[in-house]
């Protein structure tokens, strides 16, 4: 299992291009303490969850991590970016689709249930989640 002992960014910006909610392209923006940019994450996707966990991947190639804060912060539904109670929606083959993002097999997903509670926490920050938001849907998956 993937481990998590990376620097956390000092702060993000997420910015949408476009006036319409559905046609709007967001720019994702990680910086570490120097006030440089780590990585940007902008190509259009399916959905911005997809988005959200390729930056978050993309922070990990680079040594880094998002804060809790910014975790919350990207699915407050601010600027319409990602609402988290869709979270509760999201079905076992969203599950498959967005940890492959992360680097994580099939089996991986299947198999999350029985892993120690490290390997779920890790499994989770690694595909956007809090801990809680996984523990609170995993009956489903």
């Amino acid at each position: 299992m993937h481990t998590l002992n990376f620097r956390e960014i000092s702060h993000m910006t997420f910015e949408a291009e476009g006036w319409m909610i559905g046609f709007r392209t967001w720019k994702l923006t990680g910086y570490d303490h120097n006030n440089n940019v780590i990585c940007s994450v902008y190509e259009n996707e399916r959905h911005n969850y997809l988005k959200y966990v390729r930056f978050i991947v993309a922070l990990k190639n680079h040594g880094y991590k998002l804060r809790e804060c910014d975790r919350i912060r990207l699915k407050s539904g601010e600027g319409n970016f990602l609402i988290r109670s869709y979270i509760s929606q999201v079905t076992r083959e969203d599950i498959y689709e967005i940890a492959s993002i992360a680097g994580f097999s099939r089996s991986e997903v299947d198999n999350i249930k029985y892993v120690s509670e490290e390997e779920q926490r890790c499994f989770a920050e690694m595909i956007g989640l809090e801990y809680y938001e996984l523990r609170d849907n995993l009956h489903k998956w």
